[in-house]
């Protein structure tokens, strides 16, 4: 199974913080960059069973990538820390990735239960990422800086948050990068996914 845990900070921002928060990444030995076109359509079934369990499907194109997503079990923590499983594959339909994710680790009895219920588009995210891998010893972990437009039922809001995602190593060296830049940064926690914070709209 490829089931994987993912495990982010995410944080409110403005344009002065992201290029603050770039300059911090930058400053650390074994920094990279690179900038992302992100456009994100989210989906449920026409009686909400996605969001009546906390769950979230989206079909994104990346750049030149489209990749679909199945997140599953949110757990938040007053720091900004967030927990859940996520799955995801290449697709260029959400019937395709339905199909797929399976394969990846995902509840097959649920996919299958969507696939087989009239889908609809809820709301669409599209944003620029300037997304920075940090490395600290044997520890890996993604800043992402995230700048754009949250849309829903004609309506719209800026979208500006820094997220820090753990991808390797050790998980106590992930939570000190984080600490060290909310203070350094004196960030405030974002609660609310792109996906509720849209849905509010």
């Amino acid at each position: 199974m490829n089931k994987t845990m993912e495990k982010e900070y995410k944080w409110r921002a403005d344009e002065y913080v992201l290029g603050q928060a770039l300059l911090w990444a930058s400053s650390r030995i074994g920094s990279q960059s690179r900038t992302i076109h992100m456009q994100s359509q989210y989906y449920d079934t026409l009686d909400g069973l996605l969001r009546a369990q906390q769950a979230a499907l989206r079909l994104r194109r990346e750049n030149s990538r489209s990749v679909c997503c199945l997140k599953l079990r949110n757990e938040n923590s007053p720091d900004g820390m967030r927990a859940h499983e996520e799955y995801q594959c290449n697709a260029e339909s959400i019937q395709e990735g339905l199909q797929i994710l399976p394969d990846k680790g995902a509840p097959r009895a649920l996919c299958e239960q969507i696939l087989t219920a009239p889908l609809v588009q809820i709301c669409n995210v599209d944003f620029r990422r300037c997304a920075v891998l940090l490395q600290e010893g044997d520890t890996v972990c993604e800043l992402a800086l995230d700048e754009g437009t949250l849309r829903h039922g004609g309506r719209t809001a800026p979208l500006c948050e820094i997220e820090l995602e753990y991808v390797a190593g050790s998980e106590d060296v992930f939570h000190s990068l984080a600490a060290d830049l909310a203070d350094y940064l004196s960030l405030v926690p974002e609660p609310e996914s792109k996906l509720a914070r849209a849905m509010k709209l």
